[in-house]
């Protein structure tokens, strides 16, 4: 896989890049389009509307990603497309807050309601009849989705289906990992049965810490790729893991190692998602939008292709940073960042060594209050920086020695409207694997 494109300019960075404040920056006020960057398309897998948890309509979620130059979006309610009848009730401040924004940009006319028991009900448009307004060629597209919200006992259970048909009914299980393999495995059927590509990853796996390292590595793909989301911008899903529990990137090397070297199957892509659930209120307690993207490169803009390239794993994940080069080649991994005024990058090329030790241990008792399941603890030789560099570019050659090899950039630059306090803006490629 050959990944790259030509050096940009200033005038073609993102606006999430910009110096603006956290309001200018991800408020509603003010919102231009970002330049289209030819053969690479921003985009967003994870977020929430009216239809399921989020506190805006649907139309209102999607002008603010449009409005700030993503061209693809999938609204990811929980067990449900945006389709059939629902009437939704205003029955707080923030979503009659959220109902006069929608009446104000879309037009009282357009804002259909009606008054029950002295409550206000908003009938939700579906996707079908509010896309229109949205999509145009090279511009912006909605990819239909769904997140697939399962649960075992108290552990929540959650995936996003990408490019679906239609619903998919959760398939439950009688231990997590079964769980999850019925899960992809129903998104992998339905996908068989269209002809379409599609494909599920997994969220969050650090929420309540339901998932573990281990139901990762069980897990199987009839498609040859798993995804799973190595940064989520809900601010309460615990991407840093804590003392008892890896952080989400830690865990993303374990599974790489152990199911490349160990049980010879599949890579695993990670995904980065704001699963943005609210537009009205902004700050470091609030689920907001625009936290965490992907880059993906196609040729064109379509729900299919689009997928299809991601099926690829060809695309790169940013809470901010942006690439003006990424080349993977058989034996190569070379980027360069789009290098801003005043801001400084250090690139790591993560990786694990054949050499190593990939056996799990049982870890030290967690203390009775400590939430969720526990993975196994893994030797530190497991996910090691190979290299680092202090600068906007960098090159990794393969000694043959490496399990995979996947590169972060770190920007100097705290993130404006964080994940967690003290987040930086930041990059991750996919791994490359040598050919086996």
């Amino acid at each position: 896989m050959k990944l790259s494109f030509a050096a940009l300019g200033a005038a073609l960075l993102l606006c999430v890049a910009t110096q603006a404040s956290a309001h200018e920056k991800h408020g509603t006020a003010g919102a231009t389009a970002a330049p289209a960057i030819a053969g690479w398309w921003k985009g967003n897998t994870h977020t929430h509307t009216w239809w399921s948890d989020g506190d805006s309509p649907p139309e209102s979620v999607a002008a603010w990603y449009r409005d700030r130059g993503y061209q693809f979006l999938v609204l990811s309610d929980h067990n449900r497309m945006q389709e059939g009848e629902l009437w939704y009730p205003v029955d707080t401040d923030q979503k009659r807050e959220a109902l006069e924004t929608y009446r104000r940009t879309f037009g009282a006319d357009w804002a259909e309601t009606r008054e029950r028991s002295g409550l206000t009900e908003v009938k939700l448009k579906t996707l079908d009849e509010f896309r229109s307004l949205f999509e145009q060629k090279d511009r912006f597209i909605f990819i239909r989705g769904m997140e697939i919200t399962d649960r075992f006992g108290t552990h929540p259970v959650h995936l996003n289906g990408v490019n679906l048909e239609r619903p998919i009914i959760p398939q439950g299980g009688d231990t997590v990992a079964t769980m999850l393999q019925r899960n992809i495995d129903a998104v992998v059927e339905q996908g068989r049965r269209s002809g379409r590509p599609m494909f599920v990853h997994l969220n969050h796996p650090n929420f309540y810490y339901a998932v573990t390292v281990e139901d990762m590595v069980a897990t199987d793909y009839a498609t040859g790729e798993g995804f799973f989301e190595v940064y989520n911008g809900h601010s309460g899903v615990r991407n840093d893991g804590d003392a008892h529990h890896p952080s989400t990137e830690r865990m993303w090397d374990i599974v790489l190692a152990k199911r490349l070297a160990e049980r010879n199957t599949s890579v695993l892509y990670g995904l980065a998602t704001d699963d943005a659930h609210e537009y009205t209120r902004w700050g470091l307690r609030q689920v907001n939008p625009g936290r965490g993207w992907v880059m993906v490169r196609a040729p064109r803009l379509t729900p299919d292709t689009i997928t299809a390239a991601m099926k690829r794993g060809d695309f790169y994940n940013s809470t901010g940073v942006q690439l003006a080069k990424l080349e993977m080649t058989g034996t190569t991994l070379a980027l360069e960042v789009a290098a801003e005024p005043g801001v400084s990058y250090t690139i790591e090329f993560v990786g694990t060594r054949r050499s190593r030790s990939l056996a799990g241990t049982a870890a030290p008792a967690p203390p009775p209050e400590s939430p969720g399941r526990m993975s196994l603890a893994y030797s530190d030789g497991i996910g090691e920086v190979l290299r680092k560099v202090e600068g906007s570019g960098a090159r990794y050659e393969l000694t043959g020695d490496e399990i995979y090899v996947r590169a972060r950039v770190i920007s100097s630059r705290l993130h404006p409207n964080p994940f967690a306090e003290g987040d930086r803006e930041m990059a991750w490629t996919q791994p490359l694997v040598p050919q086996r």
